[in-house]
């Protein structure tokens, strides 16, 4: 039995506005060390975890919120999909990269971070539908144009230009990404935690998430 000074007790109400969210949808809560917490679980038979915890991401400060869930087919093009702002500040990381490579006798297939591959293997993509704001706010890298565009659909365009709160909250650092067989969301997180646009992006993902299992199972029905 939980008592009222227990970590995990102290943790689930520290936490409680994504406790709530993540049970509603099957997935358990659990604490961690220094205030970071996870949630896991499956949805339509696939693993999903998100994650709140101190960011090991050189460009993002601070804490943030990451969710992932395995989709049951792999994509046969990538997505990346990031603010503006965010774009800048990884082209300069990647600058910062490349150059400590040129000192080192190394193969640079093998050290590249994933993410400075994604700036230098994706196009910058546009397409039309979406009004010319939303490529302003954002930038799409994909080596799949067509996937991407029904990935990224009107109601994901939607969600990503209207956040709950001010535009601060739409400029924070945020990653949409479908790589492989699964599907990620990163979002850097203010010091005043669980505001709305916490749970708006993970109402975006569980959308995106939904879609593409429902996807997978009628792909996997015909295999």
């Amino acid at each position: 039995m939980l008592n009222a000074l227990s970590p995990t007790r102290r943790q689930r109400a520290q936490h409680m506005t994504l406790v709530q969210w993540a049970e509603s949808r099957g997935l358990e809560f659990l604490a961690r060390r220094n205030g970071s917490c996870g949630f896991v679980g499956e949805w339509s038979g696939q693993p999903v975890s998100i994650d709140l915890q101190p960011s090991g991401r050189p460009y993002f400060e601070g804490w943030e919120i990451s969710a992932r869930v395995e989709v049951g087919v792999q994509a046969s093009a990538g997505m990346v999909l990031m603010n503006r702002p965010l774009k800048l500040t990884m082209e300069r990381w990647a600058d910062y990269v490349y150059a400590q490579i040129t000192n080192v006798v190394q193969t640079m297939a093998d050290t590249l971070p994933e993410e400075v591959r994604w700036l230098a293997a994706y196009r910058d993509a546009g397409w039309s539908g979406p009004a010319a704001e939303f490529f302003d706010r954002y930038a799409v890298l994909t080596d799949g144009l067509d996937e991407t565009r029904q990935l990224i659909d009107q109601d994901t365009v939607d969600a990503l230009m209207h956040w709950p709160e001010d535009v601060r909250s739409a400029q924070s650092p945020l990653l949409l990404m479908r790589l492989r067989s699964k599907l990620h969301l990163c979002l850097q997180l203010d010091a005043d935690r669980h505001k709305p646009s916490e749970l708006h992006a993970l109402d975006l993902f569980e959308r995106m998430a939904r879609r593409l299992l429902a996807q997978a199972r009628a792909v996997n029905s015909l295999a």
